[in-house]
């Protein structure tokens, strides 16, 4: 259709107005034809430009019962993206600048932690005075014993040589973390990538740098920062706080294949 390329601007029209435009098209007086006159008042400046493409689709032998059926599927593709737009939260943190709004990724990822109902999933490269950041959930999981919580972590940037064992490296982390990093005696799940222990070839190798929080499969925070108190408190960093239930959806059952494919694996 050559007209195609200009239906992109149906929607620079509310949605409000492209569902105005069906019930007219269907029931209304653009049955009888269109012209800049009877679309102005929904199209305001742009009548002219509608009046001609809507003129050119019925020259071509289009009835209005279909161009009823084209704004009423503009209309439905419009409010899905604005839907899944209303989900989406940019969450910048750093120095204030006039007029763009800053909040620490600290900040963020508490009110998840006290959000959060059955479970969290952080994944996370480096953890580093991070027992403020992470007490919140230790204490959950010590006042609810089904209270999960599940930490994704890479273990290959704490090998102190090349060829460091994994048990060894793997025994001193989780040490270390549950004496740094993490209140009370209920232990929280540990996964990593172990592919840089076995691999011989590197092309083969990766490691995990994701920094993700998951909560209840309801929200999803994807950032730039690490769970390190200067990440969460001073650093520049740019993360995208999602409520679309189908993506969180994605990101969690994303982690859950790795886990059930055995490409993360238990740290023991």
């Amino acid at each position: 259709m050559k007209d195609a390329p200009a239906l992109a601007l149906l929607l620079d029209l509310p949605t409000s107005t492209l569902q105005q435009l069906a019930e007219d098209f269907r029931v209304g007086s653009l049955r009888h034809g269109v012209s800049p006159g009877l679309l102005s008042p929904w199209a305001g400046p742009l009548a002219a430009e509608l009046s001609a493409l809507f003129r050119g689709l019925l020259e071509q032998g289009c009835p209005t019962s279909v161009l009823a059926a084209l704004c009423e599927g503009m209309h439905a593709a419009k409010s899905k993206m604005e839907s899944a737009e209303n989900n989406l939260y940019l969450a910048l943190s750093g120095p204030e600048v006039p007029g763009i709004p800053v909040v620490d990724t600290g900040t963020v990822v508490r009110s998840l932690f006290v959000e959060a109902q059955r479970e969290v999933l952080v994944t996370s490269y480096v953890f580093s005075n991070a027992f403020e950041l992470l007490e919140p959930l230790a204490d959950r999981m010590a006042g609810d014993p089904a209270f999960r919580v599940r930490f994704v972590v890479d273990l290959t940037h704490q090998r102190k040589a090349p060829d460091e064992p994994l048990p060894v490296v793997a025994n001193r982390f989780k040490q270390h973390f549950l004496k740094n990093h993490w209140a009370g005696s209920a232990i929280p799940e540990f996964w990593h990538d172990d592919r840089n222990f076995h691999e011989s070839e590197p092309a083969k190798r990766g490691i995990m740098h994701a920094k993700v929080v998951v909560i209840d499969s309801a929200a999803a925070l994807v950032t730039s920062a690490n769970f390190t108190a200067a990440a969460h408190h001073r650093n520049i960093e740019a993360g995208i706080l999602i409520r679309h239930l189908t993506q969180v959806r994605t990101i969690r059952n994303y982690f859950d294949s790795l886990i059930a494919t055995k490409q993360l694996v238990p740290l023991r």
